[in-house]
């Protein structure tokens, strides 16, 4: 395997994902209300209606994560073998863990990116039993609640920047950032299960605008520089 490479490559990827991850961010907080999520069911009229009315700033949130999920599989390798000498054991499980999650990442969103609007336009042109129908049908994402997409990654998140910290392998600061990110992943899992919309929005305004670009642009730029 050609390290050098695979460290470039992982670190331009790296730097995209951070942009991304600002992009995700400021589309979720600029979202209507109703389509931020939670699984209450007297809203899931009000989510589908609204959708049909107006998908773009919702579907251009799926296709950033998608794309995300995608890029993802050149960071993860490159980033975790920064600590791989460190423990091998935890950097593997969870580089592997990643993989998992950012693999349901860009399945959920690219699946979601040609049945949501469908979906919508269905519930807002059929009747009564049509609706109750496609309201019985529920999520179409294969991972409703996150614990892979945001659990998972997030646990990978959090063992890297600790042992990176362990291992002098990342600047104190840098470290620190990705232990409080891999906190806002939590967030956003707990605020899906528990249905309390303001921890997603901690999670998009404190994670996805300011802390992951941050790790995700400051790591991939020294990887591009090491491997250079």
């Amino acid at each position: 395997m050609n390290e050098k490479s695979v460290g470039k490559l992982g670190g331009i990827c790296a730097i995209i994902i951070g942009i991304l991850y600002v992009l995700v961010g400021i589309t979720y907080l600029l979202l209507p209300e109703v389509q931020k999520g939670g699984p209450e069911i007297e809203d899931f009229a009000k989510t589908l209606l609204s959708v049909n009315q107006n998908p773009t700033l919702l579907i251009l949130e799926y296709v950033e994560f998608a794309l995300i999920g995608i890029l993802a599989f050149a960071a993860v390798p490159a980033i975790s073998g920064l600590v791989q000498t460190v423990n091998e054991g935890w950097a593997r499980w969870t580089r592997n863990l990643a993989y998992l999650g950012f693999a349901v990442v860009a399945i959920s969103y690219f699946r979601a990116i040609a049945l949501v609007p469908w979906r919508a336009a269905a519930f807002a042109a059929g009747d009564a039993s049509t609706r109750a129908a496609i309201a019985g049908i529920g999520s179409v994402f294969i991972d409703p609640q996150g614990w892979l997409s945001f659990g998972a990654v997030g646990l990978w998140f959090l063992v890297v920047n600790i042992l990176a910290l362990r291992g002098g392998k990342l600047p104190k600061v840098l470290g620190i950032i990705g232990i409080v990110g891999a906190i806002s992943y939590g967030l956003v899992l707990a605020g899906n299960v528990t249905g309390i919309v303001l921890l997603n929005m901690i999670a998009a305004g404190l994670g996805g605008i300011i802390l992951a670009p941050i790790w995700f642009i400051w790591i991939g730029v020294r990887l591009t520089r090491t491997t250079s």
